[in-house]
């Protein structure tokens, strides 16, 4: 399969990034992937940060693009709207999937010669191996923290509000996550969610 790793970055979570760039690094070695970041930091700073980084753990394959929003908005909406320039530049290059994989969580290096394994497999649309909130213990992280997406949903559903005019379109930018799995099923797709498949998933807050 032909995957993107798509992120959205922001410098707040800083404290991961090193940590998370070489787990990137490994994982692109068993899995070769293309990787794109999406940084929604105020001010283009951070991009050269983040060139560093992948120099120092010798990411080669790899794009950066920045996007500038107001300082004030909030992170739900930042996190939409790049995950949406993902999901157009999964599109417009023909990609067979998205591997959604936030900043603060480390995986096995193996995670997504398994993931493409179990949607080839099954035909699924979405793999979520589910972790646990890293907040609220004993209670399964919904989000997309560590998630593959084929293109089949991607081509009908984006992450923006606008997008669309069906009934049920959500009003708010929070859990968007949770909107786009119920619109998959809507639409008659389908998608399975796997505790302990992948793991030890660490979700770093420091």
């Amino acid at each position: 399969m032909k995957i993107l790793i798509g992120t959205p970055i922001h410098e707040s979570k800083d404290y991961a990034m090193e940590r998370w760039l070489e787990n990137v690094a490994k994982l692109q070695k068993e899995y070769p992937a293309d990787f794109l970041i999406i940084d929604n930091t105020p001010g283009t700073h951070y991009v050269e940060t983040l060139r560093g980084y992948c120099a120092k753990y010798g990411i080669t394959n790899f794009q950066i693009k920045h996007l500038e929003f107001d300082p004030m908005m909030e992170p739900d909406e930042r996190i939409s709207r790049s995950r949406e320039e993902i999901r157009q530049h999964i599109l417009e290059n023909d990609y067979d999937a998205w591997f959604s994989w936030e900043s603060d969580q480390i995986i096995p290096t193996d995670t997504l010669n398994k993931l493409s394994k179990v949607m080839e497999s099954g035909h699924y649309m979405i793999i979520h191996p589910n972790s646990w909130d890293r907040v609220l213990p004993g209670e399964p992280d919904i989000s997309f923290g560590v998630c593959l997406i084929s293109r089949e949903p991607l081509k009908k559903f984006g992450f923006l509000l606008e997008f669309g005019l069906e009934p049920g379109m959500r009003k708010a930018w929070n859990h968007g996550d949770v909107w786009f799995k119920k619109q998959v099923l809507k639409d008659g797709g389908n998608y399975i969610e796997v505790f302990g498949l992948i793991k030890p998933i660490y979700h770093l807050n420091k």
